[in-house]
This record gives C-alpha cells, structure tokens and sequence, in this order.
C-alpha cells in the first residue's frame, strides 16, 4: 500500500515536470520569432529610405548638368561621387536585406550606411554649386540678359564666328567668379558686354539695311547715280541716317522699321525717277532730272492736297492714275463747297444779329476767308491734275516735253 501511494506521487510529479517543460519551449520561439519581425521591419525601413534618396538625387543630378556653366571641374566631381554612391545602392538595389549587411571586411560600415555617406558628400557639393550659382547670377546679371538676347534674335545663325567668339568670353565670366576674382570678373564683363553690344548692332544692320544697301549698290552699278544724281544721293543719305538709328539703338524696333520704309521709299523714288530720266537719253541726261522732279513735285502737292498722303515712291505715271482715282469724277466736283455755303449763312446771320461782337464777326469772316482760300487753290489743284492726266495720255513717253511746263522752267536753259 505504501509502495502504491509512492509510485502515485512520483507519477504526479513527473505529470507536473512534463507540463512545465512542455509551456516554456513555445514562450522562447515566440520570443525569437518577434526579434527577427522587428528586424525585418527595420531592414525595411532602412532600404525604403535608401530607396527614395536615390531616386530622388537621381532626379537632382539630371537637372545639375545645367550647373555646368558655373564650374565644370566641380560638377563633374559630383558626378564621379555620385557614380561611387550608386555602385553601392545597386548592390542592395535587388537584395533589400543586403542593406544591414557589413560593406567590406576593411569597413565598419554596412552597405547602408556606405550609400548615405557617400551621398551625403554629393548632397554637399550640390549646395556649394547652387550657393556659386546664386553668386554668379547676381553679379553676371547684365551679361546674362545680354547673351539671352544675342539667342533670341539668332546671333549664332547671322555671324557664327562673332557669335562663338563672344560666348567664349561669356563662359569665361563664370571661371573668374568661381575662382572668387570677383574684380576680374567684372572688368571682363565690361568688355563682353561691349563687343556683345556691337555684335547686336550688326546683326540689326545685316537684317534690316544690308539687303537695302545692296540694291541701292546694284543701282549705282547700273548707272542710276550718273542718270539721277540728287535721288541717288538722298536716297544714300536716308540710309546713312537710317544706319545711325540702329547703332544709337539697335532695340528700336519701331524707329528702325520706320527707317526702313523711308530707305525702301527713296530707293523706289530713285528707281522711277532714273527711269523717268533714261527716257531722255538721246536729249540729255544731266538736265531732265530736275526737270522730271519738278513735275513730280507738282503731282505730291495736289497729292497733299487730296489727304495727305505722298505717291512719290511710284512712277508719276502711278501717281496720276491714283490721284484720278481718288479725286474720282471730276466734273461732278460741286461749284460751291457746302462748308462754304454753310459758313456764308452764319456769317450773315451774325451780321444781322445785333447781339454778336465784333470780335465775333472778324473770327467767322477770317475763317470764311480762308475756306474760300482753300477752296480755290484745290480747284486750280484739280484743273492743273486734269492738264497733267491729258498730256500725259496724249504724248508718248519720251516723246517730248509736257506742254503744261514751259522751256523756260528747265534749269540749265
């Protein structure tokens, strides 16, 4: 019995022990199991990290090839030290748990921590380059804005050579101010933006007045001046003023386009009068110019008349055909202008109205004065436009002197 009871206790006893050793065995894997979670979840958080700084900069980097100008050597030292940090990243790049991983048995470091550092050099550099740029542009300013506009009316395709030559002088401003001689840079920038400035004005003559030139130098080669002389020499003058607009100020676009149709209207001018003279040939060539401008001079003060408006660029015979057509039909022109007559009709009223002035009356009759004044040298205007157009039909051209200028008119005789 006794031996009985034993046994019961030592197997209730070895039941208890069991279970002990059977409860603390799960408790110790959960234990382990929770430690490499954590782990895991740091690794993670370390390569998503990794991850985003690299794309980040690799965006940055793409966008510093701009900074080249301000100082070549240091931005391709950035890229050579941004190649070293992305060896390391694309070692881990496809093995997130590498990135705790020991770099090398001579570092003490694990691959992440190799990427951040060697990044973080990168990320130094960048702000030296942004802080020079920031320098550059401010004290480059002038010569900046100067080179943007030399791109913006193409320099490079009007004179390829001044153009390299002058943007290798602008490069070499950014050399001085990385180098932090800051007085040499702006000695240097004076002098680029002088020849920069004449490069601007030559490209203003080459565009608009050398193609004007040349044909004011084709006329001359075909005998325009000899035929000519005093059109060909205003019209060579226009040009010269025309050449001096654009060097005082070669951004005038208004000044210079209105140069331009003044240079194009003499040489027209010059055109159709050396024409005109050439039709006298077998008479004399020295003596029909002024001639010739006089009649012309006739048909621009009727022109004047008519609107202010000047014909003389056209042929006189365009001029006389223009002039019919705005004048239009001639014989319905009225006998009395209605502003005269209306203004006759108030003056009377005045004189009967006691009430008026005197004062009153002289100012209206002054003013009735001169509309009949005008009245009457636009009617002559128009009979002498009548002859003009009438000769013009009736005799060839060339064939003899208009009959509404008397010899006695030609200067020389």
């Amino acid at each position: 019995m006794h031996r009985f009871k034993s046994t019961i206790v030592f197997m209730t006893m070895a039941s208890l022990l069991t279970a002990c050793q059977s409860t603390s065995e799960p408790r110790q894997v959960a234990s382990k199991t929770n430690a490499v979670s954590t782990q895991n979840q740091n690794t993670m958080a370390l390569y998503d990290k990794a991850k985003a700084d690299y794309n980040e900069w690799l965006a940055k980097m793409e966008e510093s090839k701009s900074l080249q100008l301000y100082d070549a050597d240091a931005v391709e030292d950035m890229f050579d030290d941004w190649d070293d940090a992305v060896d390391v990243y694309e070692d881990f790049a496809s093995n997130p748990a590498k990135v705790t991983e020991d770099y090398s048995s001579f570092s003490s470091g694990t691959y992440g921590e190799v990427f951040e550092k060697r990044l973080a050099k990168v990320q130094q550099q960048h702000a030296d380059l942004l802080t020079l740029k920031q320098t550059a542009d401010g004290l480059l300013a002038e010569a900046i804005a100067q080179m943007a506009y030399l791109d913006s009316i193409d320099a490079q395709s009007v004179f390829p050579n001044k153009y390299k030559s002058i943007h290798r002088d602008y490069k070499r401003l950014y050399g001085y101010v990385a180098e932090n001689d800051i007085e040499d840079a702006q000695v240097k920038q004076a002098e680029f933006l002088t020849k920069a400035k004449t490069l601007e004005s030559d490209i203003a003559m080459q565009v608009n007045f050398v193609p004007l030139s040349k044909e004011l130098a084709l006329l001359k080669r075909e005998g325009f001046k000899s035929v000519a002389p005093i059109s060909f020499t205003k019209a060579s003058a226009t040009l010269e003023q025309a050449e001096a607009i654009v060097r005082l100020n070669p951004r005038d676009t208004a000044a210079i386009n209105n140069a331009v149709d003044d240079v194009t209207f003499e040489i027209s001018h010059l055109k159709h009068i050396g024409q005109e003279v050439k039709r006298f040939r077998s008479i004399d060539d020295g003596k029909y110019e002024p001639l010739i401008l006089e009649l012309e001079n006739r048909l621009h003060s009727i022109a004047q008349a008519m609107g202010d408006i000047d014909l003389r660029s056209k042929p006189m015979q365009k001029q006389t055909e223009e002039l019919v057509l705005r004048v239009g039909n001639l014989s319905d022109v009225p006998d009395v202008d209605p502003r005269l007559e209306a203004l006759i009709a108030r003056l009377d009223a005045v004189n009967s109205d006691l009430s008026f002035s005197d004062t009153e009356k002289d100012e209206l009759t002054a003013e009735v004065t001169k509309l009949e004044r005008q009245n009457i040298k636009y009617e002559g205007m128009i009979n002498e436009l009548r002859m003009m157009v009438y000769d013009l039909k009736q005799s060839p051209s060339g064939a003899k002197q208009p009959a509404y200028l008397s010899i006695e008119d030609e200067p020389g005789i």
